[in-house]
């Protein structure tokens, strides 16, 4: 065994179905396909091996983009990537019907009505509101739902063999999980331990950018198809962001050039990297593929085989491989598997009992003067992304510190990002980002300015200083680092690292205390909230929509 063995066999195993559909419906009858959004491979057990098994239905729910002011590029990714894998299914010669409805149990009714179907198979879907609308709905017919995970699915992992290693945990590590899937499908390692003979180099993965020139990320200009969905979404009512200059992955090809693309051309420095930001640079050395992995254009074995094929030609050090094995390979795959652990009851997860509205800075970056912030909130309205420090260290942060609520913020992701879907986003925004929910995340993301100075150039331009922490024109970040860590103290002190912080408070005087919670004070008043906000009003979000 060694670098990837198990990986290989692994892929060979996802082209068979995790039960064999023969085992659950009669072959001679007419059984209807369901499609979801994210499921766009035909590899899934879902998916009609070969043209004639049955009829293949794909729903462009009304109710689901009109849940939130969803990105507008968010839309358009979807609707193209689900409009181009129809057609590449009706070149292979299957059955398939587009139908656009009020909501996916509607439109699956209407095709089982129109097609006389004997049943429906689907993969379950991965938010848990879509997946509770298929069971409890009546189609007339059985429904049968495959797992997401493992052979025939999206994930590496079905739901139960994550549910089995949480079993008995009271808390649920990442670091842990990712040993176990490391081992577990013998990735990166040699002779039972791990290459390199460390299980992670993230701490050789925090250096800021200084020379390098982050190569431009491949866009792909919209063909007849995307310009159709582009010309419907630029007319509905609700949404946010700027649709010009869409280039998202659509289709399949376009996602494995993506990948290959940053192979060949970012991996080597994306290691170094991954944690620096830069003054209108979005991008820099990341992937920037989990849209089309998350819509199924992509499997993370195909990302997995990519890059440790490029680090047994020598072409990545270990430090980059072994970072973006982690996150697909370790976080990804843990956050999902969490995301099910933890539903319902994620959503509600507030440990620090935060009760502030978003502010309308997340909508409108114009409207703050914090460099960090207003760069990472164009990148989402121009482009519906930000890399993941940014999310965490830069908007994630500025919510915990600000004790905005913990939903809030996650409609905003989930709206905001064209990568982003509940499964995906709640526990990161909950769990990692806010420490809202305790199970997973050993300590707060909490952070004051010297962070992002420290991984950025933002501060060189900004017109606060991150030097100071009570001065009226002192980064915002210093003051509410501190006002979090005072309000909070009671449940911070009994992790040691923050403790020893909060000694450091102690030996301040009374006056500069009282000085840095009036500036934290100031700094929340003079944020309005986005129910305010001209263009959204009072915005809201049904989780459970479509």
């Amino acid at each position: 065994m060694g670098v990837g063995c198990a990986l290989a066999t692994n892929t060979q195993g996802r082209e068979r179905p995790a039960t064999p559909l023969s085992t659950l419906v009669d072959p001679m009858s007419r059984i209807a396909h369901f499609i979801g959004p994210c499921d766009l491979d035909a590899r899934l057990a879902s998916i009609p091996k070969e043209p004639g098994s049955g009829t293949i239905v794909l729903v462009e729910s009304i109710d689901k983009g009109n849940a939130l002011p969803f990105h507008r590029q968010k839309l358009v990714l979807v609707l193209s990537a689900m409009r181009h894998f129809a057609q590449t299914l009706r070149e292979a010669g299957h059955d398939v019907e587009i139908v656009q409805a009020q909501s996916y149990v509607e439109g699956i009714q209407r095709h089982v009505t129109r097609h006389g179907s004997s049943g429906v198979i689907a993969l379950r879907p991965r938010d848990v509101g879509i997946e509770a609308s298929l069971r409890k709905a009546d189609f007339g017919v059985p429904l049968t739902l495959l797992d997401d995970g493992g052979p025939g699915g999206h994930f590496l992992l079905t739901r139960a063999e994550f549910t089995s290693w949480a079993k008995d945990r009271e808390h649920l590590r990442m670091d842990v999980f990712y040993r176990w899937m490391r081992r577990r499908m013998d990735v990166l390692m040699e002779g039972g331990k791990p290459v390199g003979g460390k299980w992670s180099y993230d701490k050789d993965n925090r250096k800021p950018v200084k020379g390098d020139v982050a190569p431009s990320l491949p866009r792909y200009p919209p063909d007849a198809v995307t310009r159709g969905v582009m010309s419907e979404v630029s007319k509905w009512s609700k949404g946010w962001g700027n649709i010009e200059g869409f280039g998202w992955p659509v289709t399949r090809e376009q996602a494995m050039h993506a990948l290959a693309h940053f192979v060949s051309e970012r991996l080597a420095l994306y290691g170094d990297y991954q944690d620096a930001m830069v003054e209108g640079e979005p991008f820099l050395w990341h992937a920037c593929i989990a849209p089309a992995l998350n819509l199924g254009l992509l499997h993370p074995t195909d990302l997995l085989d990519a890059v440790l094929e490029a680090y047994r030609a020598g072409a990545a050090p270990l430090n980059a491989v072994e970072g973006f094995v982690r996150q697909v390979l370790g976080w990804r795959e843990f956050i999902r598997g969490v995301y099910h652990e933890r539903m319902p009851g994620l959503r509600e997860a507030n440990r620090f009992q935060a009760d502030v509205p978003l502010p309308d800075i997340f909508w409108d970056p114009e409207r703050t003067e914090m460099a960090c912030v207003r760069d990472a909130v164009r990148s989402v309205r121009d482009h519906g992304y930000a890399h993941h420090i940014q999310r965490l260290m830069v908007l994630g942060n500025l919510g915990l510190l600000l004790g905005i609520r913990p939903l809030d913020l996650s409609h905003w992701f989930w709206a905001g990002f064209v990568d982003a879907h509940e499964w995906v986003e709640l526990p990161n925004v909950h769990g990692m980002a806010l420490a809202a929910d305790s199970t997973f995340t050993t300590k707060p993301y909490a952070a004051s300015g010297a962070y992002i100075k420290r991984m950025s150039n933002h501060c060189r331009g900004c017109v606060y200083d991150v030097k100071t922490k009570t001065e009226s024109n002192s980064c915002p970040f210093n003051s509410l680092f501190w006002d979090f860590m005072v309000r909070h103290r009671e449940e911070l002190s009994r992790n040691p690292r923050l403790a020893m912080l909060l000694r450091t408070w102690d030996k301040w005087s009374d006056e500069q205390q009282s000085a840095i919670r009036d500036r934290a004070a100031h700094v929340r008043d003079s944020l309005q909230p986005a129910a305010k906000d001209p263009v959204f009003g009072a915005w809201s979000f049904h989780d459970d929509a479509g």
